[in-house]
């Protein structure tokens, strides 16, 4: 005999903060949970710099050669990382981080490796990490574009 079907609904705080009588407005409860995301900016900053010094370490250790089991830790760890970045509102990183993930995920498959096409990902990331891509929108757009003309041109050989 089966049981009858439950319908949950999850408790969403903000919702009920903002329908409580004296509550928050919308505009303050906005404003609150984006200075709780500011707080995690500096913690998500931190977690990409390890990340990066990781991927640099994985990249130093391949010595321009093919080892699969050093492109999956290395695939594992940029897709790890990726949505962290959106965290501190950084969605250029994010991208990069994307496209260097395809990069890997292609390399682990086809058992092939271009150190430069790498190599152009990781400075990139440096890059972004330094600036948080936000001080130049167009140079950044630029940037990743070409980033993910490299991925695509290593994929089709």
């Amino acid at each position: 005999m089966s049981e009858p079907a439950r319908i949950h609904t999850p408790d969403i705080p903000l919702g009920r903060l903002i329908r409580m009588p004296g509550g928050k407005n919308v505009g303050q409860a906005v404003s609150d949970a984006e200075k709780g995301l500011e707080t995690l900016h500096g913690e998500s900053m931190k977690e990409l710099q390890r990340v990066l010094e990781k991927a640099e370490d994985y990249y130093n250790r391949a010595n321009k050669k093919f080892d699969g089991l050093l492109v999956n830790a290395f695939y594992d760890l940029i897709n790890g990382a990726i949505g962290l970045p959106t965290v501190g509102k950084d969605r250029a990183i994010d991208s990069m981080l994307v496209s260097l993930a395809d990069l890997l995920d292609y390399y682990r498959i086809s058992g092939e490796w271009s150190d430069k096409s790498v190599q152009v990902h990781l400075n990139t990331f440096q890059l972004l990490l330094r600036t948080e891509g936000a001080r130049d929108p167009e140079g950044t757009e630029a940037i990743l574009s070409g980033l993910q003309k490299v991925s695509r041109k290593a994929a089709r050989g």
